[in-house]
């Protein structure tokens, strides 16, 4: 049976975007920004929802995606937004925006967030996303595991994984139009947005699936975004 995703816009405000995607019965709120202050401000609360988890045992589980508009004439390949997912609250940060708003520049928190190897970022083609944000934006991220090796499915795809492991199917099912569109737009559409909350969120609950870690955030999953 295939698992239904829908996404709609909840709140659009002077600095962000906010939806709801939702997955089979599950509920995310992505935060959908290229202002520094809300990406700021989304840290901080992930950082106080993961704090439990950071005591327990010093480690907590973050899913992560990038996403980048194809070159033409060659042009360098750059990272157009940077998603993040913790529990069920996501980040689509538009990198992309940096380049040409004042306003859009990665806050530090955001960088010392990355640095944290109390956090390990879960990612499919995670080493790669990281070298292009590394390369383009300056951000180091301190520790990453690639989805694929913590699965133990060798090249398998992401849909694959989910069939297997979480039981969803068609979840990871990427428009090639979505995929390769502008990610570096103003205003990503909303296709755009379920595209990258999808791929974090995923990397996020096949991760906590796997190494059957609790959940942060597990009785915040309808609270706002901020």
């Amino acid at each position: 049976m295939v698992t239904a995703v829908s996404t709609r816009l909840r709140r659009s405000t002077r600095t962000h975007d906010e939806y709801v995607v939702r997955v089979g019965r599950r509920k995310v709120v992505a935060t959908v920004t290229a202002h520094a202050g809300a990406a700021r401000r989304w840290v901080h609360a992930t950082r106080w929802r993961l704090g439990p988890r950071l005591c327990a045992n010093g480690v907590a589980t973050v899913g992560m995606g990038v996403q980048w508009t194809p070159p033409f004439r060659r042009a360098t390949v750059r990272p157009g937004t940077l998603q993040l997912c913790a529990g069920h609250r996501c980040l689509v940060l538009q990198l992309a925006r940096a380049d040409a708003d004042a306003n859009a520049a990665v806050p530090a928190a955001l960088r010392r967030f990355l640095a944290d190897e109390r956090v390990v970022f879960v990612g499919y083609g995670v080493r790669s996303d990281c070298c292009k944000l590394e390369e383009h934006h300056g951000l180091e991220v301190a520790r990453t595991v690639e989805l694929r090796s913590l699965a133990g499915m060798g090249n398998t795809s992401m849909q694959r994984m989910a069939e297997e492991h979480l039981g969803w199917d068609g979840v990871t099912t990427k428009p090639r139009e979505v995929g390769t569109s502008r990610w570096d737009a103003r205003r990503l559409s909303k296709e755009q947005v379920q595209y990258a909350c999808v791929d974090a969120y995923l990397s996020f609950r096949l991760a906590v699936h796997v190494v059957a870690a609790p959940e942060p955030d597990a009785t915040s999953s309808t609270s706002s975004s901020e």
